[in-house]
């Protein structure tokens, strides 16, 4: 993903830069000083609408180029306008954590039987280097049946990526469905709680002698 910006200086005031369309930001790094920049609002917008927070994105601004990963995004409590944005931007081969997202694809074989998709984990924490973080990890449950679950071990990571993860930690389970109680087997047990009563004579004789 690309996204071009440009720097801006001192003088230029954050509202300013709002008004006129632009979004205050900053970049920075362990090779670079943090650096101010601005980036046209619809860009960021389109580029927010597209990514996760594990895309990594090539910054451009005044000849410079920089693969960033978006650190901080502060939007308005209010109107949820992107109010600025923070860009990382670490050196290649370093390790990072990071929380990736996991997408599920297909429909699990025990929701066909009636089960219930249980997503325990909807991203997972890694560590690894720079160029091994994908955007997500892309899974496909197809197979997965009844009382079956997808733990940690079973997440195609990328060579490189360690989970943060216990491995026997559940991602995905299907649960078994509900036992539905029938008018029918209502009325069996209706049938058996009066069977095992003791019957009306009985009973008004035990209330005489009581009394």
């Amino acid at each position: 993903m690309k996204l071009t910006a440009r720097k801006r200086s001192d003088k230029e005031k954050p509202k300013a830069l709002r008004r006129q369309g632009w979004v205050p930001a900053v970049v920075y790094g362990p090779h670079l000083d943090s650096t101010p920049i601005a980036v046209e609002y619809k860009a960021l917008e389109r580029l927010i609408a597209r990514i996760t927070r594990a895309t990594k994105i090539e910054l451009e601004y005044d000849g410079e180029r920089h693969f960033v990963f978006i650190k901080e995004l502060q939007r308005d409590p209010l109107t949820e306008t992107f109010l600025h944005v923070d860009f990382y931007a670490p050196e290649l081969g370093q390790i990072m954590s990071l929380d990736v997202p996991i997408r599920l694809v297909g429909t699990p074989a025990g929701v066909k039987a009636g089960g219930i998709l249980e997503h325990l984990h909807e991203e997972i924490p890694v560590e690894g280097p720079l160029e091994a973080i994908p955007p997500y990890i892309e899974v496909d449950i197809t197979d997965l049946g009844l009382d079956e679950a997808l733990l940690v071990k079973d997440l195609p990571l990328p060579e490189g990526l360690r989970p943060l993860l216990p491995e026997d930690e559940a991602i995905v389970t299907i649960l078994p469905p509900k036992v539905l109680v029938t008018e029918e087997e209502a009325a069996e047990e209706e049938v058996e709680a009066a069977e095992a009563a003791p019957p009306a004579e009985e009973k008004a004789e035990e209330e005489e002698g009581e009394s």
